[in-house]
Order: C-alpha cells, then structure tokens, then sequence
C-alpha cells in the first residue's frame, strides 16, 4: 500500500532524528507497537481524534502510555508532535513508511514466501539466500501458509511476485485447455 505525502514527510524527519541518535532499530520497534496499539483499539483512537477531549488530557493519556512502556525520548516526542499537529491518527501509515524508509537506508528488503503447508527451516534459508543474490540486499523473511495453494510456493518480494503454486499451475493449465 502506497503511504501519503504527509506519512512520507513525518518518517522521513524521523529517520534523520535516528540518524543522529543512531536509535533508528529502538524507535521503530516502539512506533511499530505503538501503531499496533492505535490499530487494535477503537476506543482510544476515539479518544484521541475527539474534539471534546483536551489537548492536555491526551498528552496525559500518552504519558501513562509511556511509562508502562517505556518509550524513548525520542518517539515520545515524536508522538506528541504527531498529536500536536493533529496527526496522530496517521501513525500507523508513518510507522511502515519509516519501515520502508530504514530498510532502504539499510539496504534491506523484505519478502513473503507462502506455501501451502508450513516450510522447513532449511528451505526458507536457502530461499532467503537465493533471495538476497538475487537482491544483493540483506532479505527479511515472513513466512505464511495457505492450505489453498495446494502445492508449491508463491515469494512476494519488491512488489514483484513469482508464482510457482500449484493452484495458479492449474488454473492456467484449465485455461489452455478451455481455450
């Protein structure tokens, strides 16, 4: 999914305060937890897009937020400029640009390999080194399982997606055929 303008801006600010701290792995676990947080509660996204809910009392809700867990400096400050600027409801747009934007400055990639029954250790190894050849980038690797694939693997990686599963072997076979 394509990020906003606005999402792009505030990561890659973001990225440039890592880059002086030198903090870029820390802050983006805690940006990531904290989207995952904003994702999974309605109640307090409502709470902090409300117009009838001071800014105060939400800069208070996230202190509490931070001190059970523990945030840096840094992505606390980072949040509350989001929630200043009325951007807090973009975090979890931010947070994947940021992603993006630090595998890119890390030359890393990710990549999805699915397959129809869970795969050996040993060969998502051997795909994630063909893949970083292939790449000449350091790949991260999420694997996932579709029964209905039937057989065969389907790797996603760079938008760009090679289908060896049986399902689409069979579909295109029933195709020539009917054609």
């Amino acid at each position: 999914m394509k990020e906003s303008p606005i999402a792009r801006r505030y990561a890659k600010a973001l990225v440039e305060l890592c880059a002086e701290a030198k903090n870029h792995a820390v802050i983006g676990k805690q940006l990531e937890s904290f989207a995952e947080t904003w994702d999974s509660s309605d109640e307090f996204q409502n709470v902090m897009k409300s117009p009838v809910v001071s800014l105060e009392d939400k800069r208070e809700i996230l202190n509490k937020l931070f001190a059970r867990n523990l945030f840096a400096p840094t992505t606390r400050n980072f949040l509350f400029v989001l929630l200043d600027a009325g951007r807090i409801g973009h975090v979890d747009e931010i947070s994947r640009a940021f992603a993006e934007l630090m595998d890119n400055v890390s030359m890393r990639v990710r990549a999805t390999v699915t397959s129809a029954v869970p795969m050996e250790r040993s060969d998502l190894v051997r795909i994630q080194a063909a893949l970083q050849r292939l790449t000449g980038k350091t790949v991260v690797l999420d694997a996932k399982v579709d029964p209905s694939l039937i057989g065969g693997v389907v790797t996603e990686i760079d938008n760009v997606v090679l289908d060896g599963s049986l399902k689409t072997q069979l579909q295109t076979l029933s195709e020539r055929l009917l054609a």
